[in-house]
Formats: structure tokens, C-alpha cells, sequence
């Protein structure tokens, strides 16, 4: 079969190996790229990872990969290849990071075949978002790159406000709490004060 779909696959599994990827050749600018009328999509999918908590850099690696399989289908199919590229290209380093926290969380849970049907499903839930209402979908995500691109910071922000809704993301694991700084004083002086009436 040799649909967009498989062909986003196997661009979004290199994702998790070289971030760099680029569409295509002839890169530039996003404020070069124009979007595009739409093309036909494909696929509807919605499989969510296996119930396993996600640690704070797994969640955010979670987070990224959403925004850029949304990305990466604009890119495919919406004319915004450039503007994709000059995304990859400028988040290159926090795309890289984050990567192998996703490998991290489905080396238990799953394994590299429930991370590869993953990627797969978050790209078919991207394209089905596109398919249902192209121009809605096309016009968020090229505002998406323009502010990405004039404020590279709020990378994470988007990624947290932008989950492809199909697909779920593990829960954060539960982070032990610390005793307060004062309540660890508190514990201290009683045992100091035995050994002083010693």
C-alpha cells in the first residue's frame, strides 16, 4: 500500500532516530511557504499506549510527538513542507532531547512495536483531523508554525495546548512528596537536644 499515511509512518518513526528530517529538498523559509487548497486525507485510528505512567521528560517527549505528527501531516498535505522543515530544523535539538524519553516509556510498555503502531495512529488521527475539515485544520496549523517561528520559547506550550484528541497520552507518574524544609528541622532538633543532655 502506498498511501500518505505509510509514507508519514516511516517519516515519523525517524523522527525518534534523526529529528532533522526534512520533506523535501527545497526547503525555505515558512514565511515563504503558502498553504495550499486542500488534498484528500486518509485514515481514522485511535489506539492509546498501555496503561504505564509516563515520567515529567516522557510526558513532554509525548506532547512533541503529537504537535509534530499534526506538523508533519500539514507538511504532507497542506502545502507546508517549507514551513515544516523550517520547524524540524529550528527545534532540532528539544526534538532530539525528547526523543528517546519516548523510547524510555515504551521499552516498558510495549516495546518497538507498540511504539511504531503508536506513531502510526498519532499520524492517521492527524490526517482524519485534516480530513474532516481541511481548510480548519490547514489554517491552525500554518498559524501554529508562524508562532513557533516568531516565538521558538513557547515550543512546549504548544505542544501542551495541541493533543491530537483520538489519541490519549499515559498519565504523569505520581512524584513522591517532600517533606517541607521546615518539617525536616523539626525532626532534627529532638535528637540533637538528646545528645547535648548526654
Amino acid at each position: 500500500m502506498n498511501s500518505p499515511i505509510k509514507a508519514m509512518t516511516a517519516v515519523a518513526a525517524a523522527w525518534l532516530l534523526a529529528p532533522a528530517l526534512a520533506l523535501g529538498a527545497d526547503s525555505a523559509p515558512a514565511s515563504a511557504a503558502k498553504p495550499q487548497a486542500p488534498k484528500p486525507a486518509v485514515a481514522k485510528s485511535a489506539a492509546a499506549p498501555k496503561s504505564q505512567c509516563a515520567s515529567k521528560d516522557e510526558s513532554v517527549a509525548f506532547r512533541l510527538r503529537h504537535l509534530q505528527s499534526r506538523l508533519m501531516v500539514a507538511g504532507l498535505s497542506c502545502g507546508q513542507k517549507d514551513a515544516y522543515n523550517t520547524f524540524v530544523t529550528a527545534n532540532m535539538s528539544t526534538l532530539g532531547n525528547y526523543g528517546p524519553h519516548l523510547i524510555k516509556y515504551y521499552s516498558r510498555a510495549g516495546g518497538a512495536a507498540a511504539l511504531n503502531k503508536y506513531v502510526t495512529d498519532l499520524a492517521n488521527a492527524a490526517a482524519s483531523i485534516r480530513s474532516e475539515d481541511p481548510v480548519a485544520f490547514c489554517t491552525h496549523t500554518w498559524n501554529m508554525f508562524l508562532e513557533l517561528q516568531d516565538q521558538p520559547a513557547v515550543l512546549l506550550d504548544v505542544a501542551a495546548a495541541n493533543p491530537l484528541p483520538a489519541i490519549s497520552q499515559p498519565a504523569p507518574c505520581a512524584i513522591p512528596a517532600e517533606k517541607p524544609a521546615q518539617q525536616q528541622a523539626k525532626s532534627v532538633e529532638p535528637k540533637q537536644a538528646a545528645a547535648k543532655t548526654q
